[in-house]
Formats: C-alpha cells, sequence, structure tokens
C-alpha cells in the first residue's frame, strides 16, 4: 500500500510531518504541491491544505482514491482533521476503510467531457458587470430564459458552496441532485431549481457575448452562442474516507462560525 500526500503552499511542514507518520505507522508515502493524475496510482491520498486543495485534487483525478484531508485552511467542510489531531485519527480511518462518496457534474461541450467538478459548473458573463443571457433546458423542457451575471450547476456538496452565496438552498449531501441557481438575476422573484441527479441539462448562451464554463473555481473555458453544452452527473464520484462528524452537523457549525 502506498499513500500520497498534497499540500497548499503554505503546508509543506504540516504535509512533511504527516508524510513522516504515515511511513512510520501505516505504509510508504510520497508527496505533491502540485496535484496531477498519477495520484490515480496511489491507494489513498491525504490533502494538506482546506477545501481548496480538495478541490484542486479532484480536478485532476478521474478514478478518485479515497481521501483524508487535515484542515490548515479557513472552512474545512470536506476535511476530517487538524494538524493538532491527524495522528489520532489517521491510523483508524485506514485501518476501518470506510469510505464515501459524493457526485461529481461535467460539462459536456460540442460533444466532449471538458469539465468536471465536485462544488458546482459556472457559467458567467466574459465581461465584468455586463449581463449574459442564458437559456436552460432540462431533458428538452426549457425551464429557464433570463439575462444575468451567469448562473450555476451545483451538487449537494457545492450547495454550501458558491451556490450558498448566490442564494441557493442547503441540500442534504447524500440527496443525489443537480441545483440550478442563477448569478444576479434581472429578475424578481426568481426560485432556484432542485433537478434529479439523472437529468440532462442544456445551456444555450445568447449571442450578444460569451460565457466562461468555470469549474470548481479551478479551470476555466469560454463557450459561446455556437457551442452545444450539456451538463450531467458524473460517472466518477469523488471518494472520501468516511468522517466521524455528522455531515449535516458539521455544516451547520461551519457556516454559523461564518456569521
Amino acid at each position: 500500500m502506498k499513500a500520497a500526500v498534497v499540500y497548499k503552499y503554505d503546508s509543506i511542514k504540516i504535509a512533511e510531518e504527516a508524510k513522516k507518520f504515515i511511513e512510520e505507522s501505516i505504509c510508504h508515502a510520497e508527496i505533491f504541491h502540485i496535484p496531477d493524475k498519477r495520484l490515480e496510482g496511489y491507494d489513498f491520498i491525504v490533502s494538506v491544505g482546506g477545501d481548496g486543495t480538495i478541490l484542486r485534487i479532484l480536478q485532476e483525478v478521474e478514478k478518485c482514491p479515497p481521501i483524508f484531508g487535515i484542515n490548515t485552511g479557513r472552512i474545512g467542510l470536506l476535511t476530517h482533521a487538524t494538524p493538532e489531531n491527524f495522528k489520532d485519527i489517521l491510523p483508524g480511518v485506514v485501518d476501518r476503510w470506510e469510505i464515501e462518496k459524493f457526485m461529481r457534474i461535467e460539462a459536456e461541450i460540442n460533444g466532449k467531457v471538458m469539465l468536471r467538478a465536485l462544488n458546482e459548473i459556472a457559467f458567467l458573463s466574459n465581461t465584468p458587470a455586463r449581463l449574459i443571457g442564458l437559456r436552460v433546458s432540462v431533458d428538452g423542457v426549457e425551464v429557464e430564459d433570463m439575462r444575468c451575471d451567469g448562473i450555476l450547476l451545483a451538487t449537494p456538496i457545492g450547495s454550501t458552496a458558491y451556490a450558498l452565496s448566490s442564494g441557493g438552498p442547503i441540500i442534504d449531501p447524500y440527496l443525489e441532485s443537480i441545483l440550478i441557481v442563477p448569478v444576479a438575476p434581472f429578475r424578481l422573484g426568481w426560485k432556484p431549481w432542485v433537478i434529479k441527479h439523472d437529468r440532462r441539462i442544456e445551456i444555450k448562451v445568447s449571442r450578444e457575448r460569451n460565457a466562461l464554463a468555470i469549474s470548481d473555481g479551478q479551470k476555466i473555458l469560454e463557450v459561446g452562442n455556437e457551442d452545444e453544452v450539456a451538463v450531467f452527473t458524473s460517472q466518477f464520484p469523488a471518494v472520501f474516507f468516511r468522517s466521524r462528524y455528522n455531515r449535516l452537523e458539521r455544516i451547520k457549525g461551519k457556516l454559523m462560525s461564518l456569521r
């Protein structure tokens, strides 16, 4: 068995400590600063950073080994431990090997999957402070046609991220669904949509300007009126070691701390 330790730029000391601890108590470990597809070849991944570090890992891996997160960031909704207690938690987690999977979504552009996200895929105006026209269809039925700064297609895990700050609801992280939330819509009384996870959502961009398609704030592509864009559930979920925390209690606690 072998482990990969992936760290964000200011957490190298904790990452080196984690690598040494893993090698002394669990298995061989190697360290990465920049995640890449080689991570798929490890038995498990230890992320040292915040939720953003985990999102960067998930941008690079398709078939995801179980992830254990050591939080050195601000929020840490996806993490399992802190630098102070990870040595007490990690060995038992690996020994039990209980995992949980969370859905990801993909954006297909002109017939090819180009983006994958755990939180959300955003379609935003490519011109700051200028509205963009977007039409949204679900299984061929048009459900929205609006002018806005953009629109978010989010997972249940992602409902507590960008979608929440844009006025969307908090969704149980174990409820498989896709959330549609406009960003600053030019319309009174708008409501978000919560769509069954196996639906196919199509996005049509107006001719006036292009949109930037952004996955988890990490990867960006430009799409225009001539592009065929669809979003749907990925067949490759994100895989985590099961947390000792109740997910709903953790969400509540973290969000309360932000008030």
